[in-house]
């Protein structure tokens, strides 16, 4: 198909919203005291409450992998980086620095060598203005800290913001490269609810790179699944409405399909959980009656259903560290 040039920025438009709606939801959540985040207000012009399906779902969404990235940068061995494919205004990077992401005596972001966001342009560029602009995140940068190409990146020593197009995978490679990418150190890459929305052979194309190139990496992944069920077709025509395309779920539909698609090419774990099963079996009893004290949820069928549309995967592939990457992993706690 031949598209113009005035449609693909109108649907590129629509994807970069949809950075917007999720930064409104954690703020919302946060507001709340679903959880902690100093930092994401500042990205909010103006806040939102949420209902509360959605502040619970954006809560355990937060707590799955901000768990995983703080195990990761736990391990033992050298300082580790971390690259988030289509970061928009996720405040992670400050959250770490900050100190949210510790646990007990363990100081995880002395762990961290690097921290890489990628995003289109248009994103890096608001995001890269408000960092400059307020004192709470700008504080967090060392002092070589500089913008470049025109506002669209920020470089400094640990952190690095990046505009670029992961359709365009070779090129996003080089400004990686050319950042401070180490092909060796261990390595976590993120993608929350970004691949849904790229071709699976762009996917494929990133999936297969990383595989070949780096040495010792972990993947983690939020996205929808299970389109074809009642509720799955709801879910595609309402985001179809909104001219929102899931392109990447027919390929990958299933938490099997999820975890195949690392195990394909070879990675050693690979684990797929919808929300439900981290809601039920990773909270505990304490955690769990604090969430129903914040909020009364009376929706719990629907919460059930729209929680069992999402999941969470995540995968490891180390030549160096297998054995400290194998425990990364959400924790079952029992009954």
């Amino acid at each position: 198909m031949n598209f113009s040039g005035e449609e693909i920025e109108t649907n590129e438009d629509i994807i970069r919203g949809t950075n917007d709606d999720a930064t409104i939801s954690r703020a919302s959540a946060v507001s709340l005291g679903y959880f902690q985040d100093p930092f994401v207000h500042l990205f909010v012009k103006k806040p939102v409450r949420r209902s509360p399906i959605i502040n619970r779902g954006t809560f355990i969404r937060s707590y799955a992998i901000d768990t995983l990235v703080s195990q990761f940068l736990s391990m033992t061995g050298p300082k580790k980086q971390i690259v988030t494919l289509g970061a928009g205004f996720d405040t992670r990077y400050f959250n770490i620095k900050s100190g949210l992401l510790d646990k007990d005596q363990d100081k995880v972001s002395c762990q961290l060598s690097k921290y890489f966001e990628i995003d289109f342009p248009e994103i890096t560029t608001k995001k890269v203005m408000t960092i400059k602009k307020r004192k709470e995140l700008f504080s967090l940068l060392d002092e070589n800290a500089k913008v470049e190409r025109g506002g669209m990146d920020l470089k400094s020593l640990d952190y690095c913001v990046l505009g670029g197009d992961l359709r365009n995978w070779p090129d996003t490679v080089t400004r990686l490269m050319e950042a401070g990418l180490d092909l060796n150190a261990p390595t976590l890459f993120l993608s929350e609810c970004v691949f849904i929305y790229l071709l699976p052979e762009d996917t494929n194309t990133i999936l297969k790179w990383i595989t070949d190139t780096m040495t010792n990496t972990a993947f983690v992944l939020y996205e929808q699944i299970h389109p074809e069920d009642a509720f799955g077709k709801m879910m595609i025509r309402n985001l179809k409405s909104r001219n929102i395309d899931l392109k990447g779920i027919y390929a990958f539909p299933d938490l099997i399909h999820q975890e195949n698609r690392y195990k394909d090419l070879g990675w050693q774990n690979a684990t797929a959980v919808d929300i439900n099963t981290i809601h039920d079996k990773c909270l505990d009893r304490q955690e769990m009656t604090r969430m129903a004290r914040l909020e009364i949820l009376d929706e719990l069928e629907e919460w059930r259903l729209l929680s069992a549309h999402y999941c969470v995967a995540w995968a490891v592939k180390s030549n160096d560290y297998a054995q400290e990457f194998s425990r990364i992993r959400l924790q079952y706690i029992s009954p």
